[in-house]
């Protein structure tokens, strides 16, 4: 890889990282019953990260705002290498489905594919964790289902909010980047 495209690369990745971390603070809290969680546009950018840029550079901006979010509160911070790898797969499948074949990321029906199954892909790996985490932690399982309840309603409000945002920026800034030449054909971004 010429380092010219390796540096537009790491650009890329700061710059998509950056806006991930930042819209994950656009959030409403959310707390019922003991439970907490959050609605924000944090996975939205990470399945737009993903459309835009494929699955490595999406994965990569996902995963590295997203822990870089967690850094910023105490309640996270220790979950940082978990959300990593759940945000890493939300960007990257969705990168991956829609740059398969020959669509990079152009064809808006294949993007909702891919905005749904890395959104949603990201709420079970959530709720599974949640699971473990409250069993390791010797929660009871009427508590468990309460706080199942809580994370999964935001969740899957969070991975609707991702596709519809993911898709129809995808659609409003490819154009912009097509004639910026950010796509040219040294480009790694594919």
């Amino acid at each position: 890889m010429p380092q010219q495209s390796k540096t537009r690369s790491l650009t890329i990745i700061g710059l998509l990282s950056a806006l991930v971390f930042a819209s994950s603070w656009i959030q409403i809290p959310i707390v019922f019953g003991g439970a907490d969680s959050r609605i924000h546009l944090g996975n939205a950018f990470c399945a737009l990260a993903g459309i835009l840029f494929g699955p490595v550079i999406g994965g990569l901006s996902s995963g590295i705002g997203s822990m870089l979010f967690d850094f910023t509160n105490p309640l996270y911070i220790s979950e940082s290498p978990i959300t990593f790898i759940m945000k890493f797969t939300l960007g990257f499948l969705a990168g991956y489905i829609s740059h398969r074949k020959s669509y990079l990321g152009k064809n808006k029906s294949q993007n909702i594919i891919a905005a749904t199954v890395g959104a949603f892909s990201y709420v079970v790996l959530y709720l599974i964790k949640t699971i473990i985490f409250k069993l390791i932690n010797g929660e009871v399982w009427g508590a468990i289902i309460i706080s199942l309840g809580v994370k999964g309603t935001s969740s899957t409000i969070n991975a609707i909010a991702a596709i519809i945002v993911s898709v129809t920026l995808a659609a409003a800034i490819r154009p912009a980047l097509d004639k910026s030449g950010i796509y040219d054909i040294n480009s790694s971004s594919r």
